[in-house]
């Protein structure tokens, strides 16, 4: 069942979409950047695992499914990544 989302994009456009940036502090106090080394992820170019992992947490509370249904809503102003940044990964060779 699909929720109003009316309250969350009032909060975002008053804060213009700086919650992006609240999301990526807190990953950065839990010091998610070695978590996701360990884990095993790694980038060569382009956004860091944290930025697309801050985008993958934020989905949830968007209410959204899936990676699709955030591109196609107006969401999307959120980030300048495209969706193939989020669907792209290297694994470090172990």
């Amino acid at each position: 069942m699909r929720e109003d989302t009316t309250e969350i994009k009032r909060v975002l456009e008053k804060h213009q979409y700086s919650i992006t940036n609240t999301i990526c502090d807190v990953m950065k106090i839990f010091k998610m950047n070695a978590i996701i080394r360990k884990v095993g992820f790694e980038k060569q170019e382009g956004y860091s695992m944290v930025e697309i992992m801050a985008l993958m947490i934020m989905l949830p509370l968007m209410l959204l499914k899936s990676v699709n249904c955030f591109y196609k809503s107006e969401f999307q102003q959120i980030t300048e990544m495209k969706k193939d940044a989020m669907y792209r990964r290297n694994e470090v060779e172990r």
